[in-house]
């Protein structure tokens, strides 16, 4: 029997790439073979080069050009690993993915979401679970990845040495790892049948910054200190520089009820990454050691909540 192919979408993006690096072994020993899509040609060259089979594909041709536009990328693939970018075309853009799977025989999908109570009143958090709620509809095999905030984020706060700027206020939000989330995709995506229908919350501890900032302090052994910011502040910068406003107003929500309290995170979800995988989710001490360079005095960007970079595809 011939490996089964593995699909990722978004796989230039801080998720996609990690997994693929994860993913590399296995199709290097033909234990499945691994196909990516992506925009960028030194990504495309850099992957061709491991032997990763490169597939065009602009889920937004699909409404110019009907769904076939979109079909060829899904042909011969068995599992699709799906993420979508950061406006509200993330629906019709993984509808779009969804559709041209099921039709071309796709047997299971891994969709990266965010960690969300159920009755969640975000708007963009609520895109994500009408996404989760249209693949389950769809009769795919599936299993949703739901993470919290991304540790990668924080080299984000940094715009000046020794100082992280957030807009959370003392809140204490629930982190994760992009390599942890990239281990549970590559867990799933290797033997789905165990995870299959599995809404999977991602996150390794919950922690202010002003204790990462102690943390900081304790690791690169110079003084480190958390200056708050208004969620306001963050909306300007990230609208001046170019980011969809209507997205970037649920992120400001977020923080705004992060730090007032009335944004809750999910309960009972730490255990979840060692369930998944046998190894224990990184801490944010472990994180913070593993890329102390990312802490070197170089100034950094505005954070979001869910992505380390611009988009995630």
């Amino acid at each position: 029997m011939s490996p089964a192919t593995v699909l990722v979408i978004g796989a230039t993006g801080a998720i996609g790439s990690a997994l693929v690096d994860t993913l590399l072994p296995d199709h290097q020993e033909g234990r499945l073979r691994l196909a990516a899509t992506t925009r960028r040609p030194d990504a495309a060259a850099r992957m061709r080069d491991h032997g990763v089979e490169v597939r065009h594909l602009d889920l937004d041709e699909a409404e110019t050009a009907g769904l076939q536009a979109v079909r060829p990328a899904f042909a011969g693939v068995d599992r699709v690993f799906l993420l979508t970018g950061y406006d509200v075309r993330m629906l019709a853009q993984a509808k779009a993915a969804v559709d041209a799977a099921k039709a071309e025989g796709v047997g299971h999908v891994v969709h990266v979401g965010v960690s969300a109570a159920e009755d969640t009143t975000i708007v963009h958090f609520a895109w994500h679970q009408l996404v989760e709620a249209y693949i389950e509809r769809s009769g795919l095999g599936h299993t949703h990845l739901r993470p919290a905030s991304f540790m990668q984020n924080l080299r984000l706060s940094v715009g000046t040495p020794g100082v992280l700027t957030h807009f959370v206020g003392e809140a204490r939000p629930n982190w994760v790892d992009v390599a942890d989330i990239a281990g549970v995709a590559a867990t799933v995506l290797r033997d789905p049948g165990p995870h299959d229908g599995r809404a999977y919350d991602l996150a390794a501890e919950a922690a202010s910054l002003s204790e990462i900032a102690e943390l900081l302090g304790d690791v690169l052994r110079r003084p480190w200190r958390y200056e708050s910011a208004e969620p306001q502040v963050f909306y300007d910068a990230m609208v001046r520089a170019g980011a969809d406003p209507v997205y970037m107003a649920c992120v400001r929500n977020v923080f705004e009820r992060t730090r007032n309290g009335s944004l809750i995170e999910p309960d009972g979800v730490f255990g979840t990454i060692e369930a998944v995988t046998g190894r224990p989710a990184t801490s944010l001490r472990e994180f913070l050691e593993r890329n102390r360079e990312l802490f070197s005095g170089h100034p950094g960007r505005t954070a979001t909540r869910e992505s380390p970079s611009e988009r995630r595809s």
